[in-house]
C-alpha cells in the first residue's frame, strides 16, 4: 500500500472563495469537455444548508469562479440541504444526481441542464418507501436487522435514507442503469426513464429482490462499517473503473477503487484490497469532519486518472496517478 500512495500525488485545489461557501467547499462532481474541467461542489455556510457552486479549472493554478451557487435548495424534500453532486454526461445533457435532506431523511435526486450553469431539478429518484415498510417486504435477514437498528434510533415512519447515486454515463443492456447507496452495500438499479423511479410498486418489487441488486458489499477492515460508489464508473477496455469510498469502525473515510464488468457491473472483476489513498495530509485530517477522503468526480487525459475529492468536508483535493499504475495494481487484485 505504501507504495501505491507514493504514485498517487495530490495537492489542494480550492478552499472556497465567497461568503455562500466560507464555511467550506467538499465532494465536487467532476467532468471534461474540449480539456476543460467543469467542477460543481458542495459548499457550505455557518446555520445555512448545503447548495452547489460552480468551478471551471482550465488549468492547475487558473481557476474560473462562478460567484453564485448554481443550485439552491427550493422545494420541500431538499429544504434543508443539497449535498455531494456527482456529474454525468448522457447524450447531449448533463445530469446531476445529488443528496437532498428534508431534516429527516436524505434521497437521491435528480437535475438536467445543458450548459452547467442552468439546471432543471427532476425530483427524487431514491424509493419512497419508510424503514418499516422495508423491513416488511425484503426477506434479507441482514438488510432487515440493520433496518430494525434505524427504525428502534429513528422511528418507524422515516423514509429510508439512499445516498451516492451515480449514473452511467451510457445505457447497459438498453436500461439506464444508477449505483446508489442503501447502506451498507452499493446496489445498481436499472430504468426506463426518471418517472418510473418514482414509482412506489417499483421499489417494492426491488426490495424484495434486494441481495441480487447488490454490486459490492464491505469486504475488508478499512471499508467494513459501510460503503458508497464515489464518480461515476469510467470506461475503459477493461471495465468499468469504480471509485468508491470506504469507511472503518473509527469513521475513517478512504478511497477504493474497483473494476466492473462492461455488460454486468454486478460482476466485480477486481477490487483493491487496500485504500488507493487515505487522509494523510492536514488538510484531509482537520476540518468539519475530520479524517475523511470522499471521492466523487474522475476523468482519465493522457493516460492518466484525475480524482476530485472532498477533503475533511472543508476543501477540495485533486489527486492522480497513472492509468498504467492502475492497471497494474487491479491485476493482481483480481476478485
Amino acid at each position: 500500500m505504501e507504495d501505491l500512495e507514493k504514485k498517487v500525488k495530490r495537492i489542494l485545489l480550492y478552499e472556497g472563495s465567497f461568503d455562500w461557501e466560507k464555511d467550506g467547499v467538499f465532494n465536487p462532481g467532476v467532468i471534461i469537455e474540449n480539456n476543460q474541467v467543469h467542477i460543481i461542489y458542495r459548499a457550505i455556510k455557518c446555520e445555512n444548508y448545503s447548495r452547489l457552486g460552480y468551478l471551471k479549472l482550465k488549468t492547475e493554478n487558473q481557476i474560473e469562479k462562478y460567484q453564485y451557487p448554481v443550485i439552491s435548495p427550493t422545494e420541500p424534500y431538499e429544504k434543508q440541504g443539497i449535498e455531494d453532486p456527482r456529474v454525468t454526461k448522457i447524450e447531449d445533457s448533463y445530469f446531476i444526481t445529488y443528496t437532498a435532506y428534508d431534516g429527516k431523511s436524505a434521497r437521491i435526486s435528480v437535475a438536467e441542464s445543458k450548459n452547467l450553469l442552468n439546471f432543471k431539478k427532476l425530483g427524487v429518484i431514491s424509493p419512497n418507501i419508510t424503514f418499516l415498510e422495508a423491513f416488511k417486504i425484503s426477506q434479507n435477514n441482514r438488510y432487515k436487522d440493520f433496518w430494525k437498528k434505524q427504525i428502534e434510533e429513528f422511528g418507524e415512519n422515516i423514509i429510508i435514507w439512499d445516498k451516492d447515486g451515480c449514473l452511467f454515463s451510457e445505457k447497459i443492456n438498453g436500461k439506464y442503469a444508477l449505483l446508489h447507496r442503501i447502506e451498507p452495500d452499493i446496489q445498481i438499479v436499472y430504468f426506463n426513464n426518471f418517472f418510473e423511479l418514482k414509482n412506489k410498486e417499483f421499489w417494492e418489487e426491488y426490495f424484495r429482490e434486494i441481495e441480487s441488486k447488490i454490486v459490492m458489499k464491505p469486504k475488508y477492515k478499512w471499508e467494513e462499517e459501510k460503503i458508497g460508489a464515489g464518480a461515476p464508473p469510467i470506461k475503459t477496455e477493461y471495465g468499468w473503473l469504480l471509485l468508491y469510498h470506504g469507511v472503518d469502525k473509527n469513521r475513517i473515510y478512504r478511497a477504493g477503487l474497483s473494476l466492473l464488468d462492461i455488460e454486468n457491473p454486478q460482476k466485480e472483476i477486481a477490487r483493491l484490497p487496500f485504500p488507493l489513498f487515505e487522509p494523510d495530509y492536514d488538510w484531509e485530517k482537520n476540518g468539519n469532519v475530520p479524517n475523511v477522503v470522499f471521492p466523487t468526480g474522475a476523468f482519465i487525459k493522457d493516460e492518466v486518472l484525475y480524482i476530485f475529492y472532498g477533503c475533511a468536508d472543508k476543501r477540495i483535493g485533486c489527486a492522480e496517478i497513472e492509468l498504467k499504475e492502475i492497471n497494474k495494481i487491479l491485476k493482481r487484485s483480481k476478485s
